[in-house]
């Protein structure tokens, strides 16, 4: 059985640079639309939809050496020469994954608010809010605002939940792997990389400044591993920088990359 390939929407520029965007947990492609349209002018952006996410397959692990070579086969299948490389939450301990791995594929690596460190089980709950939704008696998609309501208060979480719910001829189901990817918790929470590993190529890390992800002294230890890394706060953006204020990520990823590739 040939092995099965990430979904991706391409903002084709093929005079620039291949730029691959990688989103975070419960995220898809369609999250970065937006920042992938500013992008076009400079690059030539591809948005991925990592395994049991968006359009893409349905696997039955998680594991990081699997997602890291999801993406080298996107790389290999799109001939692309030496990429920028971002990714955003899960997709950030991916990308940094990638980087380390895979260093003569990456000419610049941004890490959008996440640390190389352990976290706790931060989407426990919305997984389980997630499963307890009786699908089948939902006839509109408000309905399942309304009651994911008791479970997740949080207005703008529950809209990026809801991303995830999708309307089909046999009703309403979760677009996601919803039972593989709240069982890989554990897993995807773990710092994805060993202790030696390095990425010696220039490196950005954008947080968010009312983020709780990336705290202050995270910063050493990712100089550990990222001894190009240069990092920028956001201000009034917490953890979905690239939507909170789009447009300061945007000015800040601009000029970092521009004078990376100068």
């Amino acid at each position: 059985m040939p092995p099965q390939k990430l979904h991706s929407v391409r903002f084709a520029n093929e005079s620039a640079p291949p730029l691959l965007i990688l989103h975070g947990l419960l995220g898809s492609s369609k999250n970065w639309m937006t920042i992938g349209r500013h992008l076009q002018a400079h690059y030539d952006v591809h948005l991925l939809d990592l395994r049991n996410h968006g359009a893409s397959f349905h696997a039955s692990s998680m594991r990081w050496s699997e997602l890291v070579a999801d993406v080298y086969r996107y790389i290999e299948d799109h001939h692309l020469a030496k990429i920028y490389l971002i990714g955003h939450s899960l997709g950030g301990k991916l990308a940094m994954k990638f980087a380390c791995e895979q260093a003569d594929r990456v000419q610049h690596l941004v890490v959008v608010d996440i640390a190389a460190k352990d976290y706790s089980l931060h989407f426990d709950a919305v997984f389980r809010a997630m499963k307890r939704l009786s699908l089948n008696n939902l006839s509109q998609r408000r309905e399942a605002d309304q009651i994911l309501q008791e479970w997740v208060p949080d207005w703008a979480m529950r809209q990026f939940v809801l991303t995830n719910l999708i309307r089909t001829e046999a009703g309403f189901q979760w677009q996601i792997n919803l039972e593989v990817l709240h069982a890989s918790l554990p897993v995807i929470r773990k710092n994805s990389l060993s202790e030696e590993q390095r990425y010696h190529g220039p490196t950005l890390l954008i947080s968010g400044e009312n983020s709780d992800f990336v705290e202050d002294q995270d910063l050493a230890n990712m100089q550990v591993y990222f001894p190009a890394i240069e990092c920028v706060t956001i201000a009034k953006a917490a953890h979905n920088v690239h939507v909170e204020n789009r447009s300061g990520f945007l000015k800040e990823l601009i000029a970092h990359l521009s004078f990376a590739s100068s």
